[in-house]
């Protein structure tokens, strides 16, 4: 089912693409990465953008480095986490066969996999994760962090490579560092003498790329939190990844619908963001071409 509010965000989309081909984190800025990636992945889902979607594609591509990597801009070489998103939107959205396909993603896989967090040694008077774990990072040879580790996994489950060694040691680093109480926080768990709070996105995220995995009490709490949590939420970010993250669990709420109107109606009000515009237009899609495997839940 396809909503008024969707036709409204694609159209805010396809006005806010710069001459380039490429989105920025708002209308007129420089293009990058990311929102470059997600308007790609959420433009994909309304099959009537073709042109828009190969433009991004391309962009991406000129983007890309040597060795694989995809910067967050053509004005800043680092960081490059973004390369697990450009690999990505470059999995879901590009015809078996094309040239691009061939091109660039032989040589992304290979830098998501190399790519590595730094450990540190375990210091529990400060934390309580498990430090050795190595999962990615947002910027070189610093410490591994969630969102990056659940981007990398999104991208690798996509490449079929959910196996792989890298992907198994990033699910088992997501799991050590989630809430007692249920999600996750940016990547610790403790601070000293305080318990950290989770994050709808960050806990939707986590949850988006353990999709496939064992249902194991700490997702299970994971998913009562972003139950509990939702219904009071309408920033685009926190309620977009929350839900993608339910759907991966097949536990999107009915309700779902009626939270992103509200949520695209009041965004609509406000100056095109790309970014938002995308995770809202992929968390109310049929099918979230972020997830692997994705829920069967339906609004219909």
């Amino acid at each position: 089912m396809i909503e008024d509010w969707r036709p409204a965000l694609v159209e805010r989309l396809l006005h806010a693409v710069n001459d380039a081909g490429a989105w920025g984190y708002r209308t007129g800025s420089n293009g990058s990465a990311e929102p470059t990636a997600l308007a790609a992945l959420a433009l994909a889902t309304t099959g009537n953008a073709s042109k828009r979607v190969a433009g991004a594609l391309e962009w991406l591509a000129r983007l890309q480095r040597d060795d694989g990597a995809v910067p967050i801009s053509a004005e800043a070489e680092h960081p490059q986490w973004p390369t697990t998103l450009a690999l990505l939107a470059w999995l879901r959205c590009t015809p078996p066969g094309a040239e691009i396909r061939a091109a660039r993603i032989g040589k992304a896989l290979s830098w998501v996999l190399h790519a590595r967090g730094r450990k540190t040694p375990p210091d529990y008077a400060i934390h309580d994760h498990d430090s050795t774990l190595v999962g990615w990072s947002w910027v070189a040879r610093t410490h591994s962090w969630i969102e990056p580790t659940a981007y990398a996994l999104l991208a690798l489950r996509a490449a079929d490579q959910a196996d792989h060694p890298r992907v198994r040691e990033g699910v088992e680093l997501i799991l050590d560092r989630a809430l007692p109480e249920g999600g996750w926080n940016y990547g610790n768990r403790r601070v000293l003498e305080h318990v950290l709070r989770p994050f709808p996105a960050t806990t939707g995220v986590a949850l988006a790329a353990l999709a496939g995995e064992p249902r194991e009490a700490r997702i299970d709490v994971a998913i009562e939190y972003l139950v509990k949590e939702l219904p009071r939420i309408r920033a685009p970010l926190s309620l977009a990844w929350g839900l993608i993250g339910l759907r991966a669990w097949d536990a999107r709420p009915p309700e779902a619908r009626t939270w992103l109107e509200a949520c695209a109606r009041r965004l609509i009000e406000q100056p095109a963001s790309p970014q938002y515009d995308a995770l809202l237009l992929l968390a109310g899609a049929d099918t979230c071409p972020l997830i692997k495997t994705p829920g069967v839940q339906t609004d219909d």
